[in-house]
């Protein structure tokens, strides 16, 4: 038994005046209403008792709950990888501060604390980090520049840092040319970006 024009226009209606925001998805669930809803009637329910039924058993906790359940679904890689990229920067820049404290106060395992910490920062996080902006396609090009100069900054300074402690030759520079760039254009740029923010 197919279902009215009337119907339809009531299914449609219902899933466009929910919290569901993906067109997609609207689509895909108004097609899965239809088909459930003709299932129904054909065995002698009416509409109203088999629309009823097919958002019940579709959604038992709401729709957004649904939205919420297929975005997890879809993007779980993309979730662990910014989850593994901040956890990842979260730890290695705590080892890094940790050592440089350790360093100023003249502590045994200072240098091993620098070179985990820098080295994490260098070889696990940047890369992380490349790879979860590269696949962020809304950011605008000053949020872009400013991302940019931050990650070559830190990639200066932590080759620096290392540099430092192994007493290798091009240490200052690298310090310097990432300080400089952080202090110069990362920070700028970054409180630039949180004043408009605020005079919005």
């Amino acid at each position: 038994m197919n279902i009215s024009e009337e119907h339809l226009k009531t299914i449609r209606g219902a899933i466009i005046q929910s919290p569901i925001s993906r067109m997609s998805m609207q689509d895909d669930l108004i097609d899965h209403l239809c088909c459930e809803v003709e299932n129904r009637m054909s065995c002698g329910v009416d509409f109203e008792a088999a629309f009823a039924h097919a958002l019940q058993r579709l959604a038992p906790n709401g729709l957004l709950e649904l939205e919420k359940e297929t975005y997890l679904l879809l993007n779980k890689t993309k979730i662990t990888m910014k989850k593994l990229t901040y956890l990842s920067g979260a730890s290695f820049s705590i080892f890094a501060s940790v050592g440089i404290l350790f360093k100023i106060l003249h502590w045994l395992g200072a240098n091993e604390l620098l070179i985990f910490g820098f080295g994490g920062l260098l070889l696990v996080f940047t890369p992380l980090l490349l790879v979860t902006h590269h696949r962020q396609s809304s950011t605008s090009g000053f949020e872009a520049r400013r991302n940019w100069i931050g990650m070559i900054s830190l990639v200066l300074f932590s080759t620096g840092a290392i540099l430092k402690v192994l007493h290798f030759v091009g240490a200052n520079e690298a310090l310097l040319l990432g300080t400089t760039l952080f202090s110069f254009g990362f920070l700028p740029m970054t409180f630039l970006k949180m004043y408009r923010q605020a005079i919005a």
